[in-house]
């Protein structure tokens, strides 16, 4: 369900195309930049109460690493 959450957010609110969002996609590959990761953590707060900075997010080598890096973030509000 991250991925889908993170690609769902990319698209919408981000403004990128869909297709080149997979998974294994490297961050520049999909067309991640350091604006579509701002949007991203806003989008983390509001939707789930997630405070991650796109500095941690930035972290990430692909799309899968990003859902992986909010699903440790969300695992450790728990």
């Amino acid at each position: 369900m991250t991925f889908e959450l993170v690609k769902e957010i990319l698209t919408t609110k981000g403004g990128l195309a869909p297709g080149p969002i997979t998974p294994d996609a490297s961050l520049a590959g999909a067309g991640v930049d350091s604006m579509a990761l701002v949007v991203l953590s806003l989008q983390l707060e509001d939707r789930l109460g997630l405070e991650i900075s796109e500095d941690d997010l930035s972290t990430a080598a692909t799309v899968g690493g990003l859902a992986e890096t909010i699903s440790r973030h969300a695992e450790r509000r728990v």
